[in-house]
């Protein structure tokens, strides 16, 4: 097992789904392809979804920490949309109803490739559910539309909360019937890693490099906080079954 340290094995796995499970990128990038005023220099957008997924995360985190008010997931990146779009060429041309087909575009991600083989293959030996930042609706709809072979679906729109509030880890523990060392957190991002390790998870860290796109800068070094670093999800059904 690739490990930062000696870990237990799980009996459960939860899984972010931004970024982790689903890919946003490519399908941001064909919705902003139609429109017109985009479509010529749609190079010059290629670090808006990155961008958009960030400022929404910052938001998120003045709500899990008790600076904002939690509102919808759809909320939070509604919110930070008019901000953002004037600072791309043809920004200011988006209509209320091209906002509209923008935020849809977090409910009809791709999975990455490997997503559907890791997760079968996880399945055998875990539990498998999400635990994510996005709605209930929305998390089941991209799960029910791709066959995704999750057990239970987890948000933290049942406790109105969002990662990294330790309420959203405790969640997996009272839903899944399991104390947190039993539970391991599978996530492409740090930050929640080390939240879930605060809360008593174990943590696997698979890297999404092409999460923002490509020529993006990602972070693949392994933490202490990090018990298992794998490159894909089927390698880390083979590191769990190693273990």
């Amino acid at each position: 097992m690739t490990t930062a340290h000696d870990t237990t094995r799980p009996k459960a796995l939860v899984f972010d789904m931004q970024g982790t499970v689903f890919s946003f990128y490519d399908p941001m990038m064909h919705e902003l392809a139609r429109h017109p005023a985009v479509a010529p220099r749609l190079q010059d957008w290629s670090t808006f979804a990155g961008r958009w997924s960030a400022a929404a995360h910052d938001a998120i985190v003045k709500i899990a920490a008790g600076r904002k008010p939690w509102q919808p997931n759809r909320a939070v990146y509604a919110d930070v949309l008019p901000v953002l779009l004037p600072r791309y060429p043809g920004g200011n041309t988006f209509s209320d109803d091209d906002k509209t087909r923008l935020l849809d575009v977090w409910g009809a991600m791709t999975p990455w490739n490997d997503t559907l083989a890791g997760l079968t293959s996880l399945r055998k030996a875990f539990v498998v559910a999400t635990l994510t930042n996005a709605s209930m609706a929305g998390t089941i709809g991209l799960i029910k539309r791709e066959g995704l072979p999750f057990d239970a679906i987890l948000t933290g729109e049942v406790v109105h909360a969002f990662k990294p509030d330790p309420r959203v880890y405790q969640l997996a523990s009272e839903y899944l019937g399991l104390v947190p060392g039993e539970i391991m957190l599978v996530s492409a991002h740090k930050w929640d890693l080390m939240a879930a390790k605060r809360s008593g998870l174990l943590t696997a860290f698979v890297p999404r490099p092409f999460e923002n796109g490509p020529g993006t800068e990602v972070d693949t070094l392994p933490e202490s906080y990090i018990d298992v670093l794998a490159s894909d999800l089927p390698q880390l059904a083979s590191l769990l079954d190693r273990g």
